[in-house]
Protein backbone atom coordinates (compact mmCIF):
# COMPACT_ATOMS: atom_id res chain seq x y z
CA UNK A 1 0.00 0.00 0.00
CA UNK A 2 1.34 3.23 -0.69
CA UNK A 3 1.91 5.36 2.09
CA UNK A 4 0.07 8.25 1.25
CA UNK A 5 -2.80 5.37 1.79
CA UNK A 6 -1.65 4.43 4.89
CA UNK A 7 -1.84 7.63 6.33
CA UNK A 8 -5.90 8.08 4.83
CA UNK A 9 -6.83 4.79 5.54
CA UNK A 10 -5.46 5.08 9.54
CA UNK A 11 -5.66 8.62 10.12
CA UNK A 12 -3.02 8.16 12.89
CA UNK A 13 -4.81 6.24 15.02
CA UNK A 14 -6.54 3.37 14.80
CA UNK A 15 -10.68 1.98 15.49
CA UNK A 16 -11.62 1.19 19.06
CA UNK A 17 -12.78 -2.29 17.90
CA UNK A 18 -9.39 -2.83 16.23
CA UNK A 19 -7.84 -1.57 19.53
CA UNK A 20 -9.38 -4.22 21.50
CA UNK A 21 -8.99 -6.86 19.25
CA UNK A 22 -5.06 -5.99 19.18
CA UNK A 23 -5.28 -5.53 23.46
CA UNK A 24 -6.27 -8.56 23.73
CA UNK A 25 -3.86 -10.80 21.30
CA UNK A 26 -1.20 -8.78 23.61
CA UNK A 27 -2.51 -10.35 26.38
CA UNK A 28 -2.64 -13.79 25.25
CA UNK A 29 0.64 -13.61 23.97
CA UNK A 30 4.15 -14.10 25.87
CA UNK A 31 6.50 -11.66 23.59
CA UNK A 32 8.29 -14.85 21.66
CA UNK A 33 6.41 -17.69 22.90
CA UNK A 34 9.66 -19.71 23.69
CA UNK A 35 9.22 -20.07 27.74
CA UNK A 36 11.60 -17.20 28.23
CA UNK A 37 11.12 -15.28 31.03
CA UNK A 38 14.15 -12.86 31.34
CA UNK A 39 15.86 -11.48 28.50
CA UNK A 40 19.53 -10.61 28.98
CA UNK A 41 20.09 -7.52 25.76
CA UNK A 42 23.21 -6.73 24.38
CA UNK A 43 23.17 -3.19 24.00
CA UNK A 44 25.01 -2.64 20.46
CA UNK A 45 26.63 -5.92 21.10
CA UNK A 46 28.24 -6.18 24.45
CA UNK A 47 29.69 -2.44 23.61
CA UNK A 48 31.10 -2.22 26.88
CA UNK A 49 35.03 -4.90 25.67
CA UNK A 50 34.34 -4.19 21.64
CA UNK A 51 33.32 -1.15 19.52
CA UNK A 52 29.36 -1.26 19.10
CA UNK A 53 27.19 -2.32 16.98
CA UNK A 54 29.78 -4.67 15.24
CA UNK A 55 30.02 -8.20 14.11
CA UNK A 56 32.85 -8.51 16.82
CA UNK A 57 30.20 -7.17 19.66
CA UNK A 58 27.32 -8.78 18.91
CA UNK A 59 29.47 -12.04 18.81
CA UNK A 60 31.19 -11.05 22.26
CA UNK A 61 27.54 -10.75 23.59
CA UNK A 62 26.41 -14.04 22.73
CA UNK A 63 29.35 -15.47 24.03
CA UNK A 64 28.65 -13.66 27.43
CA UNK A 65 25.17 -15.14 27.63
CA UNK A 66 23.00 -12.76 25.98
CA UNK A 67 20.07 -14.07 24.88
CA UNK A 68 19.01 -11.20 22.46
CA UNK A 69 21.33 -7.97 20.54
CA UNK A 70 20.08 -4.49 20.66
CA UNK A 71 21.12 -3.33 17.62
CA UNK A 72 20.67 0.44 15.64
CA UNK A 73 19.73 0.43 11.89
CA UNK A 74 19.42 3.35 9.34
CA UNK A 75 19.76 4.21 5.78
CA UNK A 76 22.87 5.25 4.12
CA UNK A 77 22.18 7.45 1.03
CA UNK A 78 22.11 4.86 -1.93
CA UNK A 79 19.21 3.08 0.67
CA UNK A 80 21.01 0.56 2.48
CA UNK A 81 19.88 -0.89 5.39
CA UNK A 82 23.08 -0.68 7.73
CA UNK A 83 23.73 -1.62 12.03
CA UNK A 84 25.03 2.10 12.82
CA UNK A 85 23.87 4.16 15.91
CA UNK A 86 25.00 7.78 14.89
CA UNK A 87 23.64 9.83 12.32
CA UNK A 88 27.51 11.34 12.05
CA UNK A 89 29.91 8.71 10.97
CA UNK A 90 32.95 11.06 12.80
CA UNK A 91 32.29 9.08 16.52
CA UNK A 92 32.92 5.51 15.92
CA UNK A 93 34.73 5.68 12.36
CA UNK A 94 38.04 6.94 10.54
CA UNK A 95 35.11 8.64 8.31
CA UNK A 96 33.64 12.11 8.77
CA UNK A 97 29.51 13.65 7.67
CA UNK A 98 26.43 12.32 7.51
CA UNK A 99 25.36 8.52 7.24
CA UNK A 100 22.96 9.60 4.52
CA UNK A 101 25.45 11.56 2.45
CA UNK A 102 27.01 8.47 2.34
CA UNK A 103 26.60 5.52 -0.14
CA UNK A 104 27.15 1.77 0.65
CA UNK A 105 30.77 1.70 -0.84
CA UNK A 106 31.91 4.53 1.29
CA UNK A 107 30.45 3.27 3.69
CA UNK A 108 31.73 0.05 3.65
CA UNK A 109 35.59 1.61 3.14
CA UNK A 110 35.34 2.88 6.94
CA UNK A 111 37.33 1.57 9.75
CA UNK A 112 34.49 0.82 12.81
CA UNK A 113 36.83 -0.73 15.24
CA UNK A 114 40.03 1.26 15.22
CA UNK A 115 38.60 3.97 17.81
CA UNK A 116 37.77 1.13 20.45
CA UNK A 117 41.31 -0.57 19.92
CA UNK A 118 43.73 -1.83 17.86
CA UNK A 119 42.93 -5.57 17.74
CA UNK A 120 39.26 -4.52 16.26
CA UNK A 121 41.10 -2.44 13.28
CA UNK A 122 39.17 -2.86 10.13
CA UNK A 123 36.30 -4.04 11.91
CA UNK A 124 33.52 -2.88 9.62
CA UNK A 125 30.26 -1.53 9.71
CA UNK A 126 27.44 -4.33 9.10
CA UNK A 127 24.99 -4.45 6.95
CA UNK A 128 21.70 -5.77 8.67
CA UNK A 129 21.71 -8.29 6.42
CA UNK A 130 24.79 -9.40 8.16
CA UNK A 131 23.66 -9.18 11.53
CA UNK A 132 20.52 -11.49 10.59
CA UNK A 133 23.29 -14.46 8.57
CA UNK A 134 25.18 -14.21 12.03
CA UNK A 135 22.43 -14.56 14.90
CA UNK A 136 19.81 -17.20 13.24
CA UNK A 137 19.15 -20.08 15.47
CA UNK A 138 21.49 -18.45 18.15
CA UNK A 139 19.65 -15.22 19.63
CA UNK A 140 16.95 -12.98 19.57
CA UNK A 141 17.02 -9.64 18.14
CA UNK A 142 16.07 -5.91 18.97
CA UNK A 143 16.38 -4.05 16.30
CA UNK A 144 15.70 0.11 16.47
CA UNK A 145 15.05 1.96 14.02
CA UNK A 146 16.51 5.46 13.83
CA UNK A 147 14.63 8.32 12.27
CA UNK A 148 14.62 11.53 13.51
CA UNK A 149 11.67 12.64 11.27
CA UNK A 150 8.20 11.63 9.78
CA UNK A 151 9.22 11.81 6.48
CA UNK A 152 11.47 9.39 4.77
CA UNK A 153 10.81 7.19 7.97
CA UNK A 154 8.26 4.92 5.87
CA UNK A 155 11.34 3.68 3.72
CA UNK A 156 13.26 2.39 6.59
CA UNK A 157 10.18 0.56 7.59
CA UNK A 158 9.34 -1.08 4.39
CA UNK A 159 13.39 -2.04 4.18
CA UNK A 160 13.61 -3.76 7.72
CA UNK A 161 10.73 -5.58 7.32
CA UNK A 162 11.02 -7.15 3.75
CA UNK A 163 14.78 -7.66 4.87
CA UNK A 164 14.03 -9.95 7.90
CA UNK A 165 11.13 -11.19 5.98
CA UNK A 166 13.36 -12.58 3.83
CA UNK A 167 15.92 -14.19 6.27
CA UNK A 168 12.58 -15.96 8.05
CA UNK A 169 13.31 -14.09 11.31
CA UNK A 170 9.86 -12.35 12.19
CA UNK A 171 9.68 -14.53 15.17
CA UNK A 172 13.04 -13.53 16.67
CA UNK A 173 12.60 -10.17 15.93
CA UNK A 174 10.87 -7.39 17.97
CA UNK A 175 11.31 -3.91 16.46
CA UNK A 176 11.66 -0.14 18.47
CA UNK A 177 11.82 2.95 18.11
CA UNK A 178 11.91 6.44 19.57
CA UNK A 179 9.69 7.75 16.40
CA UNK A 180 5.85 6.55 17.15
CA UNK A 181 5.60 6.97 13.51
CA UNK A 182 7.79 4.11 12.30
CA UNK A 183 5.99 1.97 14.61
CA UNK A 184 2.65 2.90 13.66
CA UNK A 185 3.74 1.98 10.26
CA UNK A 186 5.08 -1.08 10.38
CA UNK A 187 2.23 -2.24 12.50
CA UNK A 188 -0.02 -1.70 9.85
CA UNK A 189 2.19 -3.15 7.33
CA UNK A 190 2.68 -5.92 9.38
CA UNK A 191 0.70 -6.97 12.11
CA UNK A 192 2.77 -10.16 13.07
CA UNK A 193 5.32 -8.66 13.77
CA UNK A 194 6.23 -7.65 17.33
CA UNK A 195 7.24 -3.78 18.45
CA UNK A 196 7.97 -2.05 21.57
CA UNK A 197 7.83 2.09 21.68
CA UNK A 198 11.12 3.74 23.38
CA UNK A 199 10.66 6.30 25.98
CA UNK A 200 13.12 8.92 27.30
CA UNK A 201 10.79 8.81 30.48
CA UNK A 202 8.39 6.94 32.29
CA UNK A 203 5.13 6.11 31.12
CA UNK A 204 1.50 5.42 32.31
CA UNK A 205 -0.37 2.95 29.92
CA UNK A 206 -3.77 5.17 29.82
CA UNK A 207 -6.48 3.27 27.24
CA UNK A 208 -4.75 5.93 24.91
CA UNK A 209 -1.25 5.69 25.40
CA UNK A 210 0.63 4.38 22.16
CA UNK A 211 1.24 0.70 23.58
CA UNK A 212 -2.26 0.20 24.20
CA UNK A 213 -3.63 1.56 21.01
CA UNK A 214 -1.67 0.04 18.89
CA UNK A 215 -1.23 -3.59 20.79
CA UNK A 216 2.36 -3.60 21.71
CA UNK A 217 4.09 -6.93 22.90
CA UNK A 218 6.59 -4.79 24.95
CA UNK A 219 7.93 -1.24 26.25
CA UNK A 220 10.85 -0.09 26.82
CA UNK A 221 11.45 2.82 29.47
CA UNK A 222 14.37 4.29 30.95
CA UNK A 223 15.91 3.00 33.86
CA UNK A 224 16.13 6.44 35.56
CA UNK A 225 12.42 6.89 35.99
CA UNK A 226 11.34 3.11 36.21
CA UNK A 227 9.46 2.27 39.47
CA UNK A 228 7.78 -0.84 40.51
CA UNK A 229 4.16 0.56 40.03
CA UNK A 230 4.53 0.87 36.72
CA UNK A 231 6.48 -2.52 35.77
CA UNK A 232 3.13 -4.09 37.56
CA UNK A 233 0.59 -1.83 35.55
CA UNK A 234 2.34 -2.87 32.32
CA UNK A 235 2.20 -6.49 33.18
CA UNK A 236 -1.26 -6.55 34.47
CA UNK A 237 -1.96 -5.73 30.42
CA UNK A 238 -0.02 -8.31 29.30
CA UNK A 239 2.68 -5.70 27.92
CA UNK A 240 6.63 -7.15 28.75
CA UNK A 241 8.89 -4.09 30.30
CA UNK A 242 12.24 -4.03 29.08
CA UNK A 243 14.82 -1.13 30.61
CA UNK A 244 17.97 0.67 29.13
CA UNK A 245 20.69 1.27 29.14
CA UNK A 246 21.36 -0.29 33.14
CA UNK A 247 25.21 -0.98 33.67
CA UNK A 248 27.08 -0.97 37.27
CA UNK A 249 26.35 -3.91 39.47
CA UNK A 250 23.74 -2.19 41.65
CA UNK A 251 21.40 -0.75 39.21
CA UNK A 252 20.94 -4.12 37.29
CA UNK A 253 20.09 -5.85 40.33
CA UNK A 254 17.59 -3.57 41.16
CA UNK A 255 16.14 -3.75 37.86
CA UNK A 256 16.20 -7.59 37.91
CA UNK A 257 14.17 -7.24 41.55
CA UNK A 258 11.85 -5.03 40.53
CA UNK A 259 10.27 -7.75 38.04
CA UNK A 260 11.45 -6.30 34.27
CA UNK A 261 11.52 -9.02 31.66
CA UNK A 262 14.69 -7.75 29.84
CA UNK A 263 17.30 -5.69 31.01
CA UNK A 264 19.34 -3.83 27.95
CA UNK A 265 22.89 -3.19 29.18
CA UNK A 266 26.67 -2.50 27.42
CA UNK A 267 27.70 -5.66 30.01
CA UNK A 268 25.92 -8.60 29.06
CA UNK A 269 28.29 -10.81 31.48
CA UNK A 270 27.67 -8.60 34.46
CA UNK A 271 23.51 -9.62 33.60
CA UNK A 272 24.13 -12.94 33.04
CA UNK A 273 26.36 -13.27 36.53
CA UNK A 274 23.26 -10.88 38.51
CA UNK A 275 20.25 -12.87 37.05
CA UNK A 276 21.64 -16.78 37.90
CA UNK A 277 21.52 -15.43 41.23
CA UNK A 278 18.39 -13.29 41.34
CA UNK A 279 16.38 -15.65 39.40
CA UNK A 280 18.11 -19.17 39.02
Amino acid sequence: MAHSSWLAVTGYELSSRRLMRHWRKTMSHSIFEDGVEFYNVAHRGFSAIAPENTIAAFEKGIEAGANMLEMDVMMTGDNHVIVFHDYRLGRTTNGNGLVKKQNLNDIRSLDAGIWFGHKYKEERIPLLDEVLEMAKGRVRLNIEMKHRRHNGVYGLVDKCERIVERHRMGDDVIFSSFNLEALRYLHYKAPHLRFAPLYRHNLNPTPRSFPLQYGAQGIVLNHLFLNRTTVRQFHNLGIKVFVYTVNGLHKIEKMIKMGVDGVISDDPAAVSSIAKKILG
